[in-house]
């Protein structure tokens, strides 16, 4: 018997199946609506047809969890072989096109002891709504040896899976932890006036009509708008407000200097600092080829106008646009030169307060940020070996039916 042939027996004897067990399930459903037509239904024995609407209803609900946690399942093994893929042919790639960095998009920070990602605990506890579907129509039909391979197939997503989270609690919810702490802290210190200001984004009107990458609200033309030049301009503008309404610079101490505030209750230091922390992650981002994912980060919804509106949208992720072979944010120093001691005001000691506030931002950064890369590298196991070992268990149970029938 040849390969063909062979290949050909296992199609017919899987498409037999597949035509049986669709007959036996449709019987089971036309059992119960006609039980529930006689009177003997559990739902609502007057009106009749009301009971029959809700066994519809929980049927179709049982067959859109099934085919979601095929479709889910499905997915993520998708996902994972295509980044694995990409990972290998792609010369330097993002930490998001790493199957091991994805994962983190998904995380979702409860509090220091609790981090998960939502949809695996989707996927874990729709088997839960699963069953009770089952018992339901099960309990309508009169008899409870129906799905028996589904139940099984249902206890083991939440047993593997429940038993998956122990093994990863610790280092999901350190994982957890760090990256709402560094989002946090990049996000405080990103200064949207600094960016306005000084027309670093280009938001709302094209360069001409033949600018085909202009796409609206996105920070447009970041790479061309951007020199140290505009961090010295908008640094003296704010010593000069500051020479304008308060005192001289060089008459300020270091102690008055961090109580200062601007007309709008902000302190001029966070601006100033803010503004080194700004123009360093624009230049990371420029460095190294990623004027795309600053177009994304910097653009005005996710930075200028997310906290002034409700929208349900989640902010990016900066720490995934890093890439593997560049991780390190902060690698600029900020010389005390000409331009920068006029910006300054001449006050070298206010220079080297700001300058230490903003390299223990920025250390403080680097080093979660390394622990994050370690944690993922190192440590965590991944989620989409869940999915894998689901998809096997899935795969041998097939086996199984079909050779049993």
């Amino acid at each position: 018997m040849s390969i063909a042939e062979i290949f050909q027996i296992i199609i017919d004897k899987i498409i037999y199946l597949a035509k049986t067990y669709y007959k036996d399930k449709k019987a089971f459903y036309d059992d119960i609506i006609e039980k529930n037509r006689r009177g003997d239904g559990i739902f609502c024995k007057e009106p009749r047809m009301l009971g029959e609407y809700i066994l519809k209803i929980v049927f179709f609900l049982l067959l859109f969890s099934i085919f979601w946690l095929l479709v889910d399942t499905m997915y993520n093994l998708y996902i994972y072989l295509k980044l694995t893929l990409f990972s290998y042919i792609k010369e330097n790639p993002r930490l998001i096109d790493s199957p091991l960095f994805i994962q983190v998009k998904k995380l979702y920070y409860f509090n220091d002891y609790f981090s998960i990602d939502l949809f695996f605990l989707i996927f874990v506890t729709t088997p839960i709504f699963i069953l009770i579907k089952l018992w339901i129509l099960e309990k309508a039909k009169g008899e409870h040896h129906h799905f028996n391979y589904l139940k099984v197939y249902c206890f083991l997503i939440m047993a593997i899976g429940l038993l998956y989270y122990l093994m990863v609690y610790k280092n999901i919810t350190a994982l957890g932890k760090r990256m709402n702490y560094v989002n946090n802290v990049i996000y405080n210190n990103i200064n949207a006036d600094f960016i306005n200001s000084q027309k670093i984004c280009n938001y709302l009107n094209k360069r001409s009509d033949f600018d085909y990458d202009f796409i609206y609200g996105k920070c447009n033309d970041i790479k061309s708008n951007m020199s140290i030049s505009k961090l010295y301009n908008y640094i003296k503008t704010v010593t000069d407000d500051i020479q304008q309404n308060i005192a001289p610079m060089a008459n300020i101490s270091i102690e008055k200097f961090k109580t200062l505030k601007d007309k709008n209750g902000k302190l001029y230091k966070d601006k100033i600092i803010s503004a080194l922390f700004t123009f360093q992650i624009i230049k990371y981002y420029i460095d190294i080829d990623l004027v795309d994912e600053a177009k994304d980060f910097f653009a005005a919804y996710n930075i200028i106008y997310f906290n002034k509106i409700n929208v349900v949208r989640q902010k990016i992720n900066p720490i995934l646009y890093l890439r593997f072979d560049d991780i390190m944010f902060f690698t600029k120093n900020y010389d005390y030169n000409e331009r920068m001691a006029e910006s300054f005001g001449d006050n070298k000691d206010i220079y080297n307060y700001i300058y230490s506030e903003f390299s223990r931002i920025q250390n403080n950064v680097q080093n979660v940020v390394v622990d994050i890369f370690n944690i993922v590298s190192y440590k965590l196991i991944s989620v989409y070996a869940y999915y894998f070992v689901m998809f096997i268990i899935l795969v041998i149970s097939l086996i199984i039916y079909i050779y049993n029938n």
